[in-house]
């Protein structure tokens, strides 16, 4: 079409042409809204391609370190082990020491408990006294001497004079429901229990302490021996137990074995690391790259066909934007948007080739009056 004229003066060879521009950017349209519908797909499979190699890279460096890590925490988990073993056996041998250091260290102390105790009952037996009268029991009611005794003292007598009688009643096969009655017998029962206990209790001085005081005092200062005998005794065992100079139990052997198997340790430990390190550094990459060389090829594959696609539709957007401006400027603008589209074109072209209209503008005239 000769650009001093427009459409509407052009012949049946301006309006193909029209049709030609038209038919091309609907064409062109059509395949760009599919490339684009591609480079989606082909994005998405890309990253779905991308991320499952990530993955599965990631998956395997980390399975093949731990693979090299296990091996080496096995071989450190019997050494700690074997650590562990030596240790209790240090701590046994050490303890039998110590035991031994204190029975020879206090064996004076004890010999003499044995034989103050050997005395103590020969003096009972002497005074024709029980067994009991020798006892911690007795001296702490009947000879009360310390805050310890006096202690002991006010908690049998709660016991006696409050619990007791309570438990007494309790077990009494009585009505205990009647409120006077219950009183009268509760009341009747601590008063015997009571009485009763203070009995006992001067029947046995009677029969024991008046009789029998001097010989009692002397088995008094024989008990206090023993205990003093005794204090020493856990002062000794305290010290010892303190000593940190372990040379007397002679523990050197355990020693020995335990820096040996420490060493070991730290050894494994040591190649562990390095062989981390190694498999960070140079390992890894190898992995890394033997799975990219299976899996890369279709990734770049797939990208080569992204690209291409993305080429494509943007020389076809090129196209579209060309004839939307030549159809908007050349033709749009004179025929009007409503005989832009084929159906319309093709009915101008019949009109034009049936012999009834010389030019667009007389095709379109006759289109209107026949619709």
């Amino acid at each position: 079409m000769d650009e001093n004229n427009n459409v509407l003066t052009g012949d049946i060879a301006a309006l193909r042409q029209f049709r030609d521009i038209v038919d091309r950017n609907i064409n062109s349209t059509n395949q760009v809204e599919n490339l684009k519908n591609e480079e989606k797909r082909l994005d998405k499979e890309i990253n779905s391609n991308k991320k499952t190699l990530k993955d599965n890279i990631d998956g395997t460096v980390k399975s093949r370190r731990n693979d090299v890590a296990s091996k080496y925490d096995s071989e450190i988990g019997k050494e700690e082990d074997r650590l562990k073993k030596i240790k209790d056996k240090r701590s046994k041998a050490k303890e039998k020491g110590v035991k031994e250091r204190i029975t020879e260290e206090t064996a004076e102390l004890t010999a003499q408990n044995k034989e103050l105790k050997g005395n103590i009952r020969t003096a009972l037996k002497g005074e024709r006294l029980p067994r009991f009268c020798g006892s911690s029991f007795y001296f702490a009611l009947f000879f009360t001497k310390g805050a310890s005794e006096v202690f002991f003292c006010g908690l049998m007598m709660i016991l006696m004079c409050f619990v007791l009688p309570g438990v007494v009643y309790y077990l009494l096969p009585v009505n205990k429901d009647n409120g006077f009655t219950s009183k009268v017998i509760l009341a009747a029962t601590y008063f015997v229990v009571i009485i009763l206990m203070v009995f006992i209790y001067l029947l046995i001085a009677g029969k024991t302490k008046k009789k029998h005081e001097d010989g009692l005092k002397n088995i008094r200062q024989l008990r206090e021996r023993i205990q003093g005998n005794n204090r020493q005794v856990r002062k000794i065992t305290r010290a010892i137990r303190k000593d940190n100079n372990e040379e007397v139990y002679e523990l050197g052997d355990f020693d020995a074995r335990i820096k040996e198997v420490e060493d070991e340790i730290k050894r494994i430990s040591d190649e562990k690391e390095k062989a981390l390190l190694n498999f960070d550094e140079n390992i890894s990459n190898d992995i890394v790259k033997e799975i990219e060389s299976k899996e890369m090829p279709r990734i770049n594959d797939l990208q080569k066909e992204y690209d291409e696609t993305v080429s494509q539709k943007e020389s076809l957007e090129e196209i579209v934007k060309e004839t939307s401006l030549k159809i908007s400027s050349e033709y749009e603008a004179y025929i009007g948007k409503e005989y832009t589209n084929l159906e319309r074109i093709d009915a101008l072209i019949k009109i034009m080739e049936n012999g009834q209209a010389q030019t667009v503008s007389q095709a379109i005239d006759l289109y209107k009056r026949q619709s």
